[in-house]
């Protein structure tokens, strides 16, 4: 049995592989909590693991608590995957592939696994990450954007006026437009943000002449999926098919 754990920015996700079989995941705030408190929260069913395999965008502070926890608790050394040349099926479009966040290469092997066509991967999260991946598996590249609630925290902190008028009274909405202030930031966000998405799957498909299949995680996928209006595959897991297929030997 291997542990697969993926650090994001401001969650962490994990779930077991056994028989080829993916558990359940499970997931955990860490972004702003003493590190002792959301390691310990990792599974905490008493597993003996092979391997433990991670994905993580959170620095070296996280990498350094979870190879601690890692050690202490199950007596492993956690193995921090990076972006390649190829693997699982992608070729990286990358001249320097390591530089690729290994969220967004995980995701894209996952996905690739599910499809093995043209594809796009979209992750709204603290970031909201866009990649790409035509039919014989070559990475087209992708694209980066603060998330929604860094896009409005940066409007609201930069901005006076539009700032205080926010705060005098909660959103109402009427469809696409706001009829406040506080509303009219935050479907400009989210609008932004599936605009960014539906383009790039226009773009793809116009590149490999059908239409890709479109994978939609992170913590904002409930609110851009509806906005696409597009056949969208919402797949939380992705990063940890990936991070399943590299431990399977993909």
């Amino acid at each position: 049995m291997m542990l697969l754990i993926d650090i994001g920015n401001t969650r962490a996700k994990w779930a077991t592989l056994a028989d080829s079989r993916l558990s359940r995941c499970g997931a955990i705030l860490h972004r702003g909590v003493p590190s002792g408190d959301w390691v310990d929260g990792i599974d905490t069913a008493d597993h003996r693991y092979e391997r433990i395999l991670v994905s993580n965008v959170a620095g070296a502070a996280a990498a350094r608590t979870l190879t601690e926890w890692a050690q202490q608790r199950h007596g492993l050394q956690p193995e921090f995957v990076r972006a390649t040349a190829a693997g699982g099926g992608i070729v990286n479009a990358y001249a320097n592939p390591e530089t690729l966040g290994p969220d967004r290469w995980m995701g894209m092997i996952g996905a690739w696994r599910r499809a093995h066509g043209p594809l796009v991967c979209i992750a709204a999260g603290t970031a909201m990450t866009v990649d790409a991946v035509d039919g014989t598996g070559r990475h087209l590249g992708g694209l980066i954007v603060p998330g929604r609630d860094m896009m409005i925290d940066s409007l609201l902190r930069r901005t006076g006026e539009i700032a205080r008028a926010a705060a005098t009274a909660p959103a109402d909405e009427d469809g696409l437009l706001g009829r406040n202030t506080a509303a009219a930031v935050e479907l400009g966000a989210v609008h932004a943000l599936a605009a960014l998405a539906a383009d790039t799957v226009r773009e793809v498909a116009r590149r490999v002449g059908g239409e890709p299949r479109v994978f939609l995680g992170g913590g904002d996928a409930v609110r851009i999926e509806p906005l696409l209006r597009l056949p969208v595959e919402v797949s939380p897991q992705l990063v940890l098919e990936g991070l399943a297929v590299l431990a399977e030997g993909g």
